[in-house]
């Protein structure tokens, strides 16, 4: 594990090298010798920790290399931090910059000379004590990068996620859901060992066509073992989205009885389905019925646990579904599907060695699913190295998940291994915002980006790596493409386990009570902040801090705000995502190193002064809050010359500077955004345009003029409360163009009002998937779609206030999967459209 971290201190050093050459041109030769020996190392590292056990000098020389790749970074961070700060001085404090320079160079000389007899020292322990076997130095695990990038490109970007095993038990249970007479609550429990496919059989349920037509109010919540009945009883009503603005807002500041009445009331008359995941108490159920009501309209709760006892401890209607383990052929099916995606050609030898190693899951899923994870990324003549190395480990005659997992996690490059450690942040059955990982993962500094690929691809690639490997789990799709993803409970105790060994990530809470570390590099909490913020602790070595818990928890409402952290602690931070929480920073400076910063929309007026002066800030995102705060200052972001990504409901004027590395933005006022230098937005890829007045003065039409500049622009919303016009191009203009936004993969207009036909206009861009039109106006009456018009897309949605006619051509449309037409005059509507497209609709 300790060779992920010396692989990215040797990155970082390189590119403090490469960026930062003048500030270290005293030091860059002695730079040069630490990066060789510490890459050196690097290969020793590999050698030991590529041994079926490790010693414990190995392991206690891996500590040594562990917290001087660690001091190496302090090191350097410290000097460009004071560097920085001195750049920035004005009027007498300048006058002492130059003796300051001569002092910091002074001290980062001295440090480093101490840096070289440590890695001296280390290197002199290794001889002694025979640790390792020189290996060339390798840029990750046993695939190379070309490899993963082939392996990439062969896969479907359709593939869905496919249940084996489990359509008898899946017949039972929607038998149970939709045909069981009973018109009271009736509860089912599916409960079975961890691995088994609770949670995989619950979604199938819940997504099921049946399902959805049959319960129109559906609300999906977990709880696991550090649950607060507040925050389960939140997840469950925005789960419904029955409540939105200041009513979310409201409730927000519920105790937790008042959300149990609000809830009640929500469903009160209403045929609901709840699905409640990984119960592991029954005073968890106890804590939650009295919030479901017990009506007579067919409602149903589907509840999964390992624990029997729970299963059967529910009071009232319900009925316990035990899971079993999958047969030898259900288990191959399995495998096969997920084994054999890279190979073409099937040889006996292969397959007899993979039924083998099929045959020792012992019909375990989650195993078998992580076994053949490893192998799809295998040559046929690695699997018989695999097999080898599993019989070694064998327990009762089994291969126990955990010893796939260590060959699976051996097997990642440096990048993945930190990313994958990096998903232990993260609550247990936390839906993980794929967007807001990569934010992540790049704000921190383990992506590099490349010629061909921005920091953010290449972050996605390792996220497809690890759901390719089943060691993450797609959650959400939308237009192909992985919205959300989860951590198995059981991958992410093995992803904290090694997080804390490494010194990676330190997590607080409830359930772990761990204490604040003074080494650790990432703090996170999830719950008890009064207790976490009384304890008295100096981290210097922190470059994050995380906040996942309800807002509920919040200490800023009592008469003092709690100082979390302090000059001390922030100043090498990277990453601050405060979530909910609110407190004062006592720090007066720049945090030159912070990179991302993740607040609650409704507290943004209170950090504005400490926002403005993030000058290397890479992600704002204002929008950790469920009902959406609007933002009604104005906010000025022009000297963050870094912002990659800013998300929030800005209504206020958003001034932004350079802006050539934005990508995204989310969302702005029509009128600020009129008022860009759009040609600047090179690389933006997400775009919302959002007009929340409601004044008629205020409203602002939006050009596509001052769309068609975005040559990369790959997501487009455009909202407005109140019908905002939106000027196409026209019509003798569309039909000379071949190609219109060639980029743009979705559009969603919501509340827009077109002059003429949009669909000659939207039909001319190659590469849109989806087109949804929520309450525009259009007094045209008539919709055409030409024959060779939306060549790619697969969804299109109108949701019309008045529509007379709609014209598809029979050429037209040749991939749509899904037409939806909603209308308050549906019936009078006239529609002339080829029958393959009928069987879109729904």
């Amino acid at each position: 594990m300790v060779d992920a971290i010396t692989e990215f201190v040797v990155g970082k050093i390189g590119n403090y090298l490469i960026e930062e050459a003048s500030m270290l041109i005293g030091v860059k030769d002695d730079l040069e010798e630490l990066k060789t020996e510490l890459r050196c190392i690097h290969g020793y590292l590999k050698d030991v920790e590529a041994r079926e056990r490790e010693d414990e000098a190995s392991k206690e020389w891996s500590k040594l290399v562990l917290d001087f790749a660690y001091d190496v970074e302090d090191v350097l961070d410290t000097y460009h931090l004071k560097l920085e700060e001195r750049s920035q001085r004005r009027g007498l404090r300048r006058l002492t910059n130059k003796i300051g320079r001569k002092m910091d160079a002074y001290n980062i000389v001295d440090d480093i000379k101490i840096l070289k007899r440590r890695i001296l020292d280390i290197t002199r322990k290794r001889e002694t004590y025979g640790i390792g076997g020189l290996k060339e130095p390798q840029g990750g695990g046993n695939t190379s990068s070309l490899r993963v990038r082939q392996l990439r490109r062969a896969r479907s970007v359709d593939q869905e996620e496919v249940v084996v095993g489990l359509e008898d038990d899946a017949k039972i249970l929607l038998e149970k859901l939709l045909y069981y007479e009973d018109k009271n609550r009736f509860i089912i429990s599916i409960f079975g060992m961890g691995g088994l496919g609770k949670t995989a059989l619950a979604r199938k349920l819940y997504n099921s066509g049946d399902v959805k037509e049959r319960f129109k109010y559906r609300a999906w919540t977990y709880v696991s073992q550090e649950y607060k009945t507040g925050d389960i009883l939140m997840r469950i009503i925005r789960s419904l989205r029955m409540t939105f603005g200041e009513e979310s807002e409201k409730i927000r500041k519920f105790a937790e009885e008042e959300l149990e009445v609000y809830l009640h009331g929500l469903l009160e008359g209403k045929k609901y389905l709840v699905v409640v995941d990984d119960i592991w108490e029954r005073e968890a159920w106890e804590s939650l019925k009295r919030a479901l009501p017990c009506n007579h309209e067919g409602s149903r709760v589907i509840i999964t646990t390992r624990i029997k006892a729970v299963a059967e401890g529910v009071d009232g209607r319900f009925y316990a579904h035990k899971l079993r383990f999958l047969t030898f052929e259900e288990s191959w099916e399995l495998f096969e599907q997920r084994a054999f995606r890279n190979i073409q050609r099937k040889d006996e030898d292969l397959l007899k060695t993979g039924k083998e190693m099929v045959q020792k899951c012992r019909g375990l899923p989650l195993c078998i699913v992580v076994l053949a994870g490893l192998l799809s990324r295998k040559t046929p003549s690695e699997w018989n190295d695999v097999c080898n190395s599993l019989w070694r480990h064998l327990k009762d005659d089994s291969i126990h998940i955990s010893t796939v997992f260590d060959l699976s996690f051996k097997d990642l490059r440096h990048e993945s291994k930190l990313c994958f450690l990096y998903l232990s942040i993260f609550p247990e059955d936390y839906e993980i915002d794929r967007e807001k990982l990569i934010h992540l993962l790049v704000a921190e500094g383990f992506i590099q980006g490349n010629e061909e690929e921005t920091m953010e691809d290449v972050a996605r690639s390792y996220i497809e790596e690890l759901i390719d490997r089943s060691l993450l789990e797609a959650v959400r799709r939308k237009r192909r493409k992985v919205m959300s993803c989860r951590i198995h409970h059981l991958l992410r105790d093995v992803a904290i386990k090694k997080s804390k060994e490494l010194n990676f990530v330190n997590v607080y809470n409830d359930h772990l009570a761990q204490h604040s570390s003074t080494t650790c590099r990432r703090e996170v909490v999830h719950h008890l902040i009064r207790r976490y913020s009384s304890e008295k602790y100096k981290n210097k070595r922190t470059r994050s801090f995380l906040y996942f818990g309800e807002s509920g928890c919040l200490v800023g409402r009592d008469s003092e705000t709690m100082k979390l952290l302090d000059s001390e602690t922030m100043k090498l931070l990277r990453v601050l995502h405060l979530g909910g929480l609110r407190f004062h920073f006592a720090s007066n400076g720049d945090l030159i190193h912070l990179r991302y910063l993740g607040i609650h929309g409704y507290y943004f007026s209170y950090y504005l002064a400490f926002i403005s002066k993030l000058r290397f800030l890479q992600t704002l995102d204002a929008s950790l809050d469920a009902s959406g705060h609007i933002i009604s200052e104005t906010v000025d972001l022009r000297k963050l010359t870094s912002l990659r990504h800013v998300i929030g409901k800005f209504f206020g004027e958003l001034l932004i500077g350079d802006a050539a590395n934005l990508q995204t933005l989310r969302s702005i006022s029509s009128d600020s955004w009129n008022k860009l230098k759009h040609e600047l937005l090179i690389n933006l890829r997400d775009l919302e345009i959002y007009e929340y007045s409601t004044s008629e003065e205020r409203r602002v039409p939006v050009s596509w003029a001052s769309l068609t500049k975005l040559r990369n622009l790959r997501v487009l919303k455009l909202r407005a409360k109140c019908g905002v016009y939106l000027w196409l191009e026209s019509e003798e203009a569309v039909r000379s163009m071949d190609v219109i936004s060639p980029s743009l993969e979705s559009v969603t207009l919501v509340g827009i009002t077109f002059e003429e036909d949009p669909m000659p206009f939207f039909q001319k861009m190659p590469r849109l998937e989806g087109l949804i039109l929520e309450n525009c106006h259009y007094s045209g009456g008539k919709m055409s779609v030409s024959e060779q018009g939306f060549g790619r897309l697969r969804k299109l949605c109108f949701f019309m206030e008045s529509l007379d006619e709609l014209q598809i051509e029979e050429e037209a449309m040749p991939h749509l999967i899904e037409l939806l037409i909603i209308s308050k005059e549906l019936e009078k509507l006239k529609l002339i459209i080829p029958n393959r497209l009928r069987a879109c609709m729904r």
